[in-house]
């Protein structure tokens, strides 16, 4: 079996070791167009990034109706 190495940037969400996934934004002047998230709580994947206005994926453990931040 062949493994794919992945190359994580600034702008991508992830915390911890959870298993990831891609989220693609289809606006064509997204700053950014793909990034990594880990967040088990995502529903849309087409979204706009956070850099350019979209929400900040909810970290696992930081639940905000569980009092994290």
């Amino acid at each position: 079996m062949k493994r794919e190495v992945i190359t994580l940037d600034r702008s991508d969400r992830v915390v911890g070791d959870r298993p990831i996934h891609l989220h693609r934004n289809s606006d064509p002047v997204a700053t950014v167009k793909e990034w990594a998230c880990n967040s088990p709580y995502c529903e849309d994947l087409t979204g706009p990034h956070p850099d350019d206005g979209g929400a900040e994926p909810i970290v696992q453990g930081r639940e905000p109706w569980r009092g994290g931040r």
